[in-house]
């Protein structure tokens, strides 16, 4: 049924029942005649993450919930007297609805173009409640830079279920196979079949060994005792004693062996999650928070290690058990073994179906982890602001909000584990009884073959039997969390890279530095591409400015010379070579770039400046330093160049951190360099020591400018102009001067009007 209800709204078409299946929810939040008029769903949630979320409108309110268990969360809540006007924002590949105010415009629902139909429609639903007048439909607000960094692909839908697949993913998440991911993860395991096969060879022995106490506790209560025997009694309990020594020895031998090969698996893992995410082009990282990304290496794959050293061995070691033990009991005696294991098929069938409700519950508290892990990553590095602004308090309320969800949806888990344990546990007592009860008639009414000592040695065996099926039930919480994590961790895997090399892909030894556009056209989102036919040529050698408004390219144009993103359409080359024929490695280790906001590891300013050179020595790290202005200052710290720059370099100030980039650039020596506002941040005195080492950096090199600061261009060989993504001008300073209706005049004017108003007010 929740199948043929998502393919109906995958569809476009209006849900009919989704306004009764939310209203035994919202009863309780509604007032005394209101009803719920208007409901639909998205498949975003604020601010832009992929989830479920329900816009619900009634005769008194439009409000946003989102599901948290039984009862939804509210997300906003607004009168309807009180909203003007509903607009839609369009994104790369998304849109907002936005509620308009008298005095604020509150972000409603956020979806992707496959929900688009049905939230367009119960928008205009509520325009007609709405008590005042509405601004026309088609009135909506575009969003507002056109450099957007998501690349778009055309949204899909998973086949089975008609949820919305996420652009960076081929599968539908909530439709992949859990049971396939936990073999999937074994299957890793295969290099290790020795230690495995040594392992379950061990429990083997371990468990047999340990059941052989039955029949010696049966000798004890038919034959020693009976005859007063104090050597039988000795010999019996002298071998019960060896016999738990021998499986104590084994199992902890057993469990060591286990451990490490679990550890094992899991680093293995980690390594190869790492390192595909450093495949993985920026498409990807603009699309995931970094907090999101660290959640799959360190806890999912936390979660995995747990399982593959406890949870697995136990259920392997578990298993064996029962295996074991029904062969013991059905040869002791049949009648009673069918007796004893007629509730285990019920306990199993509870426990499938018990585990395939509860993924969901998982599911949900992972994601709250992933937030309030996005929620650190974000804040933590931003804290100078957070202090400056004097936001601690809002930053706490959002955390504790954050992380009381979390918390929610654990304790939730945790309620509905520990009622299904209490229900499996009262199932298999009843097997106790009927051993009891039955077995007890047999020995008591004297029928052959059933003795006391064999009902209490058969009532050992069904202890140890339900024992190791009740923690294979409580199990199933660890195989449940293990299989969520698996599905995150090999979201990751699974996410194709973007950028990779022809099967026939050139390298260049040694680039010359021709650089030519060739018609291009690029988006990062197809339907509103940012460059506009581009083309244009420049000789190795030749230092380029790249002119124009905020949002015209000129960042996309240097980001596709680095080949972060494929074009479009149109081809960009390197010394005639299309740049997709090229190896990414050979091609980008002999690009340089200098950003605006230079960004600095933690550790020390030697290991900065060698960061692209690792194998660099001190003298050539200090020979780049010198010529990028940056010995002097560097020696003045007690800690020369092993001084520690701090978190992203926040011990050094803005002009010294640019200069350690430089010195990065200079010692990587490349023959195409990038300077995206290099000078822009930084006072007078600092700008001048900065242009001087460009000025060294750029000799025999080609160079593209992009410069706010439009007297930095002057010595360049020519200026390309870049206005809504096309070529509007070219040519050198003073020609493009002399255009008085031309745009880089126009920009030069507004500067220089704009630096005289500043000297005015100073």
């Amino acid at each position: 049924m929740a199948r043929e209800e998502h393919r109906h709204r995958g569809n476009g078409k209006a849900d009919p029942t989704l306004i009764e299946r939310l209203r035994p929810t919202l009863t309780q939040r509604l007032e005394p005649g209101e009803e719920l008029a208007v409901a639909a769903q998205a498949d975003m949630v604020l601010p832009g993450s992929f989830g479920v979320s329900y816009l619900v409108a009634t005769t008194r309110r439009v409000a946003v919930y989102v599901p948290n268990g039984d009862q939804p969360h509210p997300q906003a809540e607004i009168p309807l007297d009180q909203i003007r006007s509903l607009r839609k924002r369009e994104f790369a590949g998304s849109a907002l609805l936005e509620a308009r105010t008298d005095d604020r415009v509150i972000p409603l629902v956020r979806y992707t173009e496959l929900q688009e139909e049905e939230i367009d429609r119960a928008a205009e639903a509520i325009r007609k409640l709405l008590p005042a007048a509405d601004e026309p439909a088609e009135a909506q607000e575009e969003d507002g830079p056109d450099e957007e960094p998501h690349r778009h692909r055309r949204a899909s839908k998973c086949p089975e279920c008609g949820k919305p697949i996420p652009r960076w993913m081929s599968v539908c998440r909530d439709c992949m196979d859990k049971r396939a991911l936990i073999l999937r993860l074994l299957k890793r395991s295969r290099r290790y079949a020795g230690p495995i096969l040594v392992s379950l060879t061990l429990a083997i022995v371990a468990v047999t060994a340990d059941l052989a106490q039955a029949p010696l506790q049966a000798y004890l209560v038919d034959v020693v005792i009976p005859h007063r025997s104090l050597a039988g009694l000795t010999y019996v309990i002298l071998a019960i004693l060896g016999i738990r020594v021998f499986t104590t020895v084994l199992g902890a031998a057993r469990q060591l062996l286990m451990s490490w090969l679990g550890e094992k698996v899991t680093y293995d893992l980690r390594g190869e999650v790492y390192e595909h995410l450093q495949r993985l082009g920026l498409s990807y990282y603009d699309q995931k928070e970094t907090g999101w990304i660290m959640d799959r290496i360190t806890s999912d794959t936390t979660t995995l290690q747990a399982f593959m050293t406890d949870s697995l061995q136990r259920t392997v070691l578990n298993t064996l058990t029962l295996i074991i033990i029904a062969v013991y009991m059905f040869s002791m005696s049949p009648l009673l073994a069918f007796l004893a294991l007629l509730p285990a098929p019920i306990v199993c069938f509870m426990s499938a179906r018990f585990m395939h409700r509860t993924h969901r519950i998982w599911h949900w508290a992972y994601r709250r982890r992933s937030r309030l892990f996005a929620l650190l990553s974000n804040v933590l590095p931003g804290v100078r602001v957070v202090k400056a602004f004097v936001q601690e308090g809002r930053e706490r309320a959002r955390f504790d909000q954050r992380s009381r969800d979390y918390m929610e949806a654990n304790v939730q888990a945790a309620r509905a584990f520990a009622s299904f344990n209490r229900t499996t546990g009262f199932v298999m007592a009843l097997s106790s009884l009927a051993i009891w009860g039955y077995g007890g008639y047999l020995v008591i009414t004297g029928v052959p073959g059933n003795t006391l000592g064999l009902l209490v040695a058969f009532m050992q065996l069904v202890m140890r039997f339900y024992q190791p099926l009740q923690d294979l039930t409580g199990l199933s919480q660890q195989v449940q969390r293990a299989a969520t994590a698996a599905q995150r961790v090999f979201e990751v895997l699974d996410t194709a890279p973007d950028m990779k090399d022809q099967p026939d892909a050139i390298e260049l030894a040694q680039m010359r530095g021709e650089v030519e556009f060739r018609n291009v056209t690029f988006g990062y989102d197809e339907r509103r591409p940012v460059l506009k036919g581009i083309s244009f040529h420049v000789k190795p050698g030749e230092m380029i400015g790249l002119v124009g408004p905020s949002g015209a390219g000129k960042s996309t144009t240097v980001n596709l010379i680095c080949r972060f993103y494929d074009v479009t359409s149109g081809q960009v080359l390197i010394d005639g070579h299309d740049i997709r024929d090229i190896q990414l490695d050979s091609l980008r280790s002999q690009i340089g770039i200098v950003l605006q906001e230079p960004f600095l590891f933690h550790g020390t300013i030697a290991e900065n400046i060698a960061y692209g050179c690792p194998e660099a020595s001190m003298a050539d790290i200090i020979r780049a330093a010198k010529a990028a202005n940056a010995h002097d200052f560097i020696m003045r710290f007690p800690d020369g160049y092993d001084t520690m720059v701090g978190e992203r370099g926040t011990r050094l100030s803005g002009g010294e951190r640019q200069r350690i980039s430089i010195a990065r650039a200079i010692l990587k020596n490349p023959r195409i360099l990038i300077l995206d506002e290099a000078t822009s941040s930084v006072d007078t005195e600092t700008e001048a020591q900065i242009r001087e080492a460009i000025d060294r950096l750029v000799q025999g090199r080609t160079t593209f400018v992009i410069a706010h600061r439009l007297s930095t261009l002057q010595s360049a060989n020519r200026l390309i102009v870049l206005d809504k993504g096309r070529v509007v001008e070219v040519g050198t300073h003073a020609e493009l001067l002399a255009k008085e209706d031309g745009v880089f005049r126009r920009l030069v004017d507004m500067h220089k009007a704009l630096s005289e108003a500043v000297a005015v007010g100073g």
